[in-house]
């Protein structure tokens, strides 16, 4: 006890309060109302993987998973929610900042969350790769909500059904493929516009 810094722990959690107010950006795009927090992401996609786990036939610490999933988003709360659009852009400057932000207000609070972190990123252990689907399916899921709600333009979403990684998880396969089933349900046909995605020709500075 003679470490601990009351000071710093309740520094790091007004800090960490900000996910609980911070809206996921891909959502606003596409025209939700009201869009689920950063924190609700993160706690849905650590109940994904709970459930998910006990599916597995190999053993992982999903009290590790868990926190992986907790603690993803953490930079979020200094760099904020970037969609995805905006990755051709600043792709490596993002996963640099991320990294960086983590540490400076996990420090001195919960510094070892950021090994988990890494861990999750590379994708290799069991536990990332539980993690990753879990992720992945709580995005897809969330996109079934909505469109079951009426609430701002889904069609995108179909991309990322098809898209999803289940990383050799047959329950979160089975999840994801009746998430789609139901999503072409509710969007009944209904044509996908891509915006926020087009590129100028290779040539247009040219011109300049």
């Amino acid at each position: 006890m003679e470490d601990f810094n009351a000071e710093r722990v309740l520094e790091c959690f007004m800090e960490l309060h900000t996910l609980t107010k911070l809206r996921r950006t891909g959502w606003l795009l596409v025209g939700v109302p009201e869009a689920e927090s950063v924190s609700d992401h993160c706690y849905e996609a650590a109940l994904f993987a709970f459930i998910l786990s006990k599916q597995l036939n190999v053993k992982v610490d999903i009290g590790r998973v868990v926190l992986m999933l907790l603690f993803h988003e953490v930079a979020e709360a200094r760099i904020t929610d970037l969609p995805r659009r905006s990755k051709d852009y600043i792709g490596k400057a993002k996963k640099h900042g991320e990294t960086e932000a983590a540490k400076d207000i996990l420090f001195d609070v919960a510094d070892d969350v950021i090994e988990l972190l890494d861990e999750m990123h590379a994708k290799e252990t069991p536990e990332a790769k539980l993690a990753e689907a879990a992720e992945e399916l709580q995005i897809i899921f969330r996109a079934l909500v909505y469109a079951k709600e009426c609430r701002g333009d889904m069609s995108e979403y179909r991309r990322d059904v098809q898209n999803y990684d289940d990383f050799g998880i047959p329950a979160a396969r089975q999840i994801a493929d009746l998430i789609g089933k139901k999503l072409d349900e509710y969007l009944a046909g209904k044509p996908y516009w891509e915006i926020g995605y087009s590129k100028r020709p290779k040539d247009a500075d040219q011109k300049y």
